[in-house]
């Protein structure tokens, strides 16, 4: 079985997301899609911007059963295991504690050219290149497409949405209504 992981801190989830995770499950050989809900990303440690762990999680869960409803195709799902797992959360970590537990199961991970561009950053990226397909959707700013020959990574040719958490809420902030852009 193949599985995409869509890790994130979903802060809030919004429409990019969901369109990106349809278009995997339409584009992509996989049989299901994870959105993997991190609490504490290590890069966003200590920022303030952080919603509480248990509200983005009931959001979270209520916006994929809309989309499993609105969709009709193969079904996403919600993972908690990052808030089984010490903190800060460590996508290696997380997904050698994935793969132990679900042998059986191929791991991809669904991100943006903006992360790939900084996995080096990353705890034991090395591994994470070699040990598991990483899927890149198009970020504004980014050579797609050249971070992913660098990194030996799968380019997703998905639409660019130019939409992210920080933009819907800072607009929040300042009074603007951001319906039509979270899911």
């Amino acid at each position: 079985m193949n599985c995409a992981l869509y890790f994130g801190s979903f802060n809030p989830l919004h429409a990019g997301h969901i369109a990106i995770a349809k278009y995997v499950l339409q584009n992509c050989d996989v049989d299901s899609l994870r959105f993997v809900l991190t609490p504490e990303n290590p890069f966003k440690s200590g920022s303030g911007t952080l919603e509480n762990e248990k509200s983005r999680l009931e959001r979270l869960q209520d916006a994929i059963k809309r989309f499993n409803d609105e969709y009709g195709g193969r079904p996403a799902e919600v993972s908690t295991v990052e808030f089984e797992l010490p903190r800060p959360n460590y996508t290696y970590n997380t997904l050698e504690h994935l793969r132990r537990s679900e042998p059986q199961t191929r791991f991809s991970i669904i991100m943006g050219a903006d992360n790939i561009a900084n996995i080096e950053r990353w705890y034991k990226w090395r591994e994470i290149l070699s040990e598991y397909q990483i899927l890149v959707y198009p970020r504004r700013g980014f050579d797609s497409r050249a971070l992913c020959k660098k990194y030996n990574a799968t380019f997703l040719d998905a639409p660019l949405y130019d939409i992210s958490s920080t933009m819907i809420r800072e607009m929040a902030a300042r009074g603007e209504n951001t319906d039509n852009l979270t899911f």
